[in-house]
């Protein structure tokens, strides 16, 4: 074994062994009977730890559940720091919290603390920080060490079942007399604030676009990813179609982009913060991309939506509504011709 590879094996050890002594130092949660009385609830904390886009995204059916099954709480949300503007602006969210106040948090009086990280996997980070909010029910999924840190456990959904739904579960849950809609009929939000779509037309159409254009987004994570050549193909495309075409992305795709040609009337797009971002693609025609934060984005945005499946369930995270399409390939990457199939029927259907 290498000095490199000693290193690594003695800092596993080493996080294995603290997070031991940690779990041994907590105080057994004393399990829940019955149900919450939806009558004397009055603050409520939403924890979703990891830094991802599409999961906050995915969350928003879940907290618009939570306004419904307690109308006269307040709902407070806590997140990383990364994409919280996602949820800015968004009528079931009273306040934004970040790692800053977890200090401060049990002094705020939480009567109900959701665990809304995801139910295939125990998060330390996620089930640590319901644990110190001090709620007075601390509600998640049965996995992992969660009863050491919750003490209303949820059973894992034993069927397949969209994000959005399992999520749902949790509210569900804690409020079953509630009258909340059936699972089909949830969506996901993104709510702009006064001047930001406006704002979005303006800098959409500073980019030389209109509205039949198309956004291409190139980023996904790992064998999600596709090569660059592969939307410069579709890019041309759409130029050769009468359409402009627009390629999206963050700094690890512009740095893809470096040294390549980018096709003759194919756009690529500054890059702007969140909001920014999400005030111009919503004047897109359609948006094409891999199982992705901006999928999500796009989706609940209402832009009409290919969404790309090679790698990930559709069942759990794609969305098959009649406005979107779904074009799945297990295993492997689309081909252009397959994609710009996809995508001309989902222009042909969007008008």
């Amino acid at each position: 074994m290498g000095l490199k590879e000693l290193g690594k094996e003695l800092e596993k050890r080493g996080k294995a062994a603290l997070r031991a002594t940690f779990l041994q130092l907590l105080p057994k949660p004393r399990p829940h009977a019955g149900p919450v009385d939806p009558s004397k609830v009055r603050r409520v904390l939403a924890v979703r730890h990891d830094a991802r886009l599409g999961n906050l995204l995915l969350l928003t059916p879940a907290l618009r559940l939570m306004k419904t099954a307690f109308p006269a709480a307040r709902v407070e949300v806590l997140l990383a720091d990364r994409y919280g503007d996602a949820l800015r602006h968004n009528p079931c969210v009273d306040e934004i919290l970040t790692a800053k106040a977890v200090p401060g948090l049990r002094l705020r009086g939480y009567d109900l603390a959701f665990d809304f990280s995801p139910q295939h996997a125990f998060s330390l980070s996620s089930a640590t920080w319901t644990h110190l909010s001090g709620a007075k029910r601390r509600i998640g999924f049965d996995r992992g060490d969660a009863h050491r840190f919750l003490d209303d456990l949820v059973p894992v959904p034993a069927r397949p079942a969209h994000e959005t739904a399992n999520l749902a579960a949790l509210v569900r849950h804690a409020a079953p007399g509630a009258a909340l809609p059936p699972d089909e009929s949830l969506r996901t939000e993104y709510h702009f604030g006064p001047g930001e779509k406006e704002a979005g037309a303006k800098a959409w159409a500073s980019w030389g676009l209109d509205k039949d254009s198309v956004a291409l987004f190139l980023g996904a994570r790992a064998e999600k990813r596709l090569d660059p050549s592969w939307f410069f193909d579709l890019g041309e495309r759409l130029v050769r179609s009468g359409r402009k075409a627009v390629l999206t992305g963050g700094p690890a795709e512009r740095k893809l982009l470096e040294g390549r040609t980018i096709p003759d009337g194919v756009v690529v797009a500054p890059e702007v913060p969140l909001r920014e971002f999400a005030a111009a693609i919503v004047h897109a025609r359609a948006v094409l991309t891999a199982d992705t934060g901006p999928m999500h984005l796009a989706v609940a945005l209402g832009v009409p939506t290919l969404q790309l499946f090679s790698h990930t369930e559709p069942w759990r995270f794609g969305y098959a509504l009649p406005e979107h399409s779904l074009l799945e390939t297990p295993g492997r990457h689309p081909t252009p011709d397959e994609a710009w199939s996809a995508l001309s029927a989902l222009l042909a259907k969007a008008g």
